[in-house]
């Protein structure tokens, strides 16, 4: 910068005041010579502020990150698990008619059971539906995305035992990889006994199904296989002579079949298997028909030696860290992230006895959000630490950087106004805007102070000095917070797809610079003069 000046400046610099410079200037001062008269009252007003704002901050809602509009829906239907695969393909192609109905909707893609590469462990329940939506700008009703998801569920409540999750296709794929279920909010209870866990997974469920926010509640089931089984009994064996190696051979070659040779087809040879036809080997009483031979030479029936019938087994076993869970996956629609959670582990908390054996965890997006969040809460501390040890650096007293520092909660006043006023949501891009606007406004106090020990050097009474340094450095402050604003300003009006994420840090720092300005032209200068009105300066 100074080799710029040198070479740009060569004329020197003639100082002209414009209408929008002396419009700042004189409307700011006249602010400050009214806080200057209440001196008092405006310490008590900030004090007062500062107050309702920590208890806002409190009671403020909180989320991770917010959702980014993909200008595409992604529908799961989890349907019972022993559904067959025709019924299962007959209700996806009704559910893909109903969803085309909607002018909105560009295409629809369905895909039934297991993806193509099998790297998603599913079933013929799984049907998952990729809904591409035609530009929202070319919609020709008013409706918003929201208004669809809520017509779309409306449609799909026609089918009773049915569980539906609503995503996108992007944000789906993250969710299933954080947390580890089709879902981007879940409830994971560990333990060994599956049934146990079951029923403990429908008691979390029933406790939480009522709580403002949470839908698309759906237990990941793991009992539903229906299983036929057949228990050998050892001593009614040894009363037929049969031993459980041929029993058992028959049963493998009877109902799974067994390779009895290799057949060629030029270089390639498969495995020719044999086994029972399908009518001696599809109902339990056709399986208790299988005849096992016996030590002498003779064959018993397998109904004599066994006990055949079906049970309902696991599905699924889904695991984490070596050890068995169920999961309760939701999403919340229509409130924060952080109030909703709250609410719903004081229920489970209340209603739910969990034995000790048992473990709970909440994971998901809300497992992000508490692991951004306690990185926020040691980044910021360092942040200030680093912010006070330059200020002292540069000013080399603890008095002027104290007051310096005093400057820090008007960047919390500023950001929480900010959120408050235009209903944002408290996020880790806000978190960020926090940490911006903290340095705005130690810049701020930096500048003030500076010139008013100037001022102060120059022999000037205290009251006068204040005054006459507020007066100079109006145009620099303004200029600071406008520029920052400003540049910021389109991102913080902005609606297109893929503004969500920026515009929480945005709004923060767009009204907490301008907010932060006015606290420094009027707040500052009462604390100055409360730290130096009994010292010789």
């Amino acid at each position: 910068m100074p080799a710029m000046c040198k070479v740009l400046l060569k004329n020197g610099i003639n100082d002209r005041e414009s209408m929008v410079s002396k419009f700042f200037n004189v409307q700011f001062f006249k602010l400050y010579n009214f806080t200057d008269k209440h001196g008092k009252a405006t310490l008590y007003l900030f004090v007062g502020l500062l107050v309702i704002c920590a208890v806002k901050f409190h009671y403020y809602g909180t989320e991770f990150l917010p959702k980014l509009n993909e200008g595409a829906i992604y529908v799961r239907a989890t349907l019972p698990n022993s559904i067959h695969l025709d019924e299962s393909v007959k209700l996806a192609k009704e559910m893909k008619e109903k969803i085309r109905k909607r002018e909105e909707v560009k295409f629809v893609l369905t895909q039934t059971g297991r993806p193509n590469d099998g790297t998603d462990p599913t079933g013929f329940f799984n049907i998952e539906f990729h809904i591409q939506l035609i530009p929202e700008d070319d919609w020709s009703r008013n409706i918003s995305k929201d208004d669809l998801l809520a017509e779309l569920r409306d449609d799909f409540e026609t089918y009773p035992g049915i569980n539906f999750g609503f995503s996108q296709p992007i944000q789906d794929n993250v969710e299933e990889y954080v947390a580890g279920v089709k879902s981007s909010l879940v409830i994971k209870i560990f333990g060994d006994d599956l049934f146990e866990l079951e029923d403990k997974a429908h008691e979390v469920a029933d406790a939480i199904k009522d709580i403002e926010g949470i839908t698309d509640l759906n237990v990941y089931e793991n009992i539903g296989q229906p299983e036929l089984r057949i228990q050998l009994h050892d001593h009614k064996m040894a009363k037929y002579g049969v031993t459980m190696a041929d029993a058992q051979s028959v049963l493998a070659m009877a109902i799974g079949g067994q390779a009895a040779t290799t057949f060629y087809e030029g270089e390639r040879m498969f495995d020719v298997r044999i086994r029972y036809q399908k009518q001696h080997r599809e109902t339990p009483e056709a399986i208790g028909n299988i005849l096992v031979p016996m030590v002498d030479g003779n064959h018993v029936p397998l109904k004599e030696i066994s006990t055949i019938d079906f049970h309902t087994g696991p599905a699924f076993i889904y695991r984490e860290g070596n050890s068995r869970y169920i999961g309760v996956g939701f999403s919340i629609e229509g409130r924060d992230l952080g109030s909703a959670i709250a609410e719903a582990r004081k229920k489970v908390e209340d209603e739910v006895e969990i034995p000790s054996y048992n473990k709970v965890e909440w994971a998901g997006e809300f497992e992000s959000k508490e692991r951004a969040s306690k990185q926020l809460m040691m980044v910021v501390p360092i942040s200030l630490l680093l912010i006070i040890f330059l200020l002292y650096m540069n000013f080399g007293n603890v008095k002027d950087t104290v007051i310096t520092a005093l400057t820090l909660p008007f960047a919390f006043i500023g950001g929480l106004i900010s959120l408050w006023v235009t209903g944002t949501i408290f996020g880790i891009s806000a978190g960020i805007g926090f940490i911006i606007l903290f340095g705005v406004s130690t810049i701020n106090g930096l500048i003030l102070i500076t010139v008013i020990h100037e001022k102060l050097k120059g022999r000037h009474p205290l009251k006068e000095a204040i005054s006459l340094g507020v007066k100079e450095k109006i145009r620099p402050i303004v200029m600071i917070g406008l520029m920052g604003a400003m540049g910021l300003l389109p991102a913080a009006l902005s609606n297109g797809m893929g503004s969500e994420i920026q515009k929480p840090l945005a709004i923060m720092i767009v009204g907490g610079i301008l907010i932060c300005t006015v606290l420094s032209l009027t707040v500052l200068p009462q604390l100055f003069y409360l730290a130096y009105r009994k010292s010789k300066v």
